[in-house]
């Protein structure tokens, strides 16, 4: 059987036909639109080409931002502020066409086929332009109010520090995003510094970064005392010294060691196509 994922980001679009060993058959991708009836409209557009190729496939969609109740969207990396999108979709499609926050379908992507497979409690963390991800807690995806999701990227470590696109000051993410990460390196860039890295240079940049992550992943594990904590996102690429580095550093702290002596760090197991297998997910259901 072949479903259609479909992930809308901040800056493109992707599309994937996935079959049941989760292998991603046909790939398109495309920029993302700047206006909400554009990003519907390329999205169609896609999801057509893969009809062309997988007749029938059920569809799912990943999409980036704050879905409120009555399917509106706010995404400040989209421009877009309470869009009506999931109405734009159902009259671009004539019907239906389940969509969900990219924070979430990567979670239950996670959950349903890859890292936290199995988990009662686990976390997913994506270090990206931003830290996205979520928590799962009691085998589902954790919501707040009107089945909000939170923002593990917006809490904040630093009272009063950088300001972030959010509002606020402080956010963890402005600390310990892989953006974060780029200013801290450059004029390297970050492929760069972690080349250095690997070859024993620029440790000092490297640690000071990793202790900025530390610091939101210690008070995330005293607040949801998880299983199981999955690395993903862009920064993940750069291979095993990430996450390593990583669980090294958490497991040094008083959370791990007097706490959470069972938490486990891992990479997480989809990395780019967490957005693509996340929508399969949602079309099969199980969101």
């Amino acid at each position: 059987m072949s479903i259609i994922g479909v992930d809308v980001g901040g800056t493109h679009i992707k599309t994937g036909i996935v079959q049941d060993d989760l292998k991603v058959r046909f790939r398109d991708e495309r920029p993302t639109p700047a206006a909400a009836q554009d990003i519907v409209n390329a999205v169609y557009e896609m999801v057509n080409k893969a009809w062309r190729r997988a007749p029938g496939a059920a569809v799912g969609i990943s999409f980036a931002g704050t879905w409120d109740k009555e399917g509106c969207v706010t995404a400040n990396q989209l421009r877009l502020k309470k869009a009506p999108v999931r109405q734009m979709l159902r009259d671009a499609f004539g019907r239906p066409v389940p969509v969900e926050n990219d924070a979430v379908c990567a979670l239950m992507a996670e959950h349903r086929y890859g890292a936290l497979k199995g988990c009662e409690t686990g976390i997913l963390l994506t270090l990206g332009t931003g830290i996205g991800g979520g928590v799962i807690a009691h085998g589902q995806p954790l919501r707040g109010h009107q089945g909000l999701h939170g923002e593990l990227g917006h809490m904040i470590t630093h009272p009063g520090g950088h300001p972030c696109g959010c509002g606020q000051k402080g956010c963890w993410e402005q600390y310990a995003a892989a953006r974060a990460l780029g200013l801290l390196a450059a004029p390297l860039t970050t492929r760069e510094l972690v080349d250095r890295v690997r070859k024993g240079e620029r440790s000092d940049v490297w640690q000071q970064y990793i202790c900025e992550v530390t610091v939101g992943i210690q008070s995330l594990m005293m607040i949801f005392m998880p299983e199981v904590i999955a690395i993903g996102g862009g920064l993940s690429n750069a291979g095993s010294i990430v996450v390593d580095t990583i669980r090294e550093a958490v497991e040094k702290t008083s959370a791990y060691r007097t706490y959470c002596p069972f938490t486990r760090v891992v990479p997480a197991s989809f990395l780019n196509d967490a957005g693509i297998i996340g929508a399969v997910a949602l079309a099969e259901g199980a969101i």
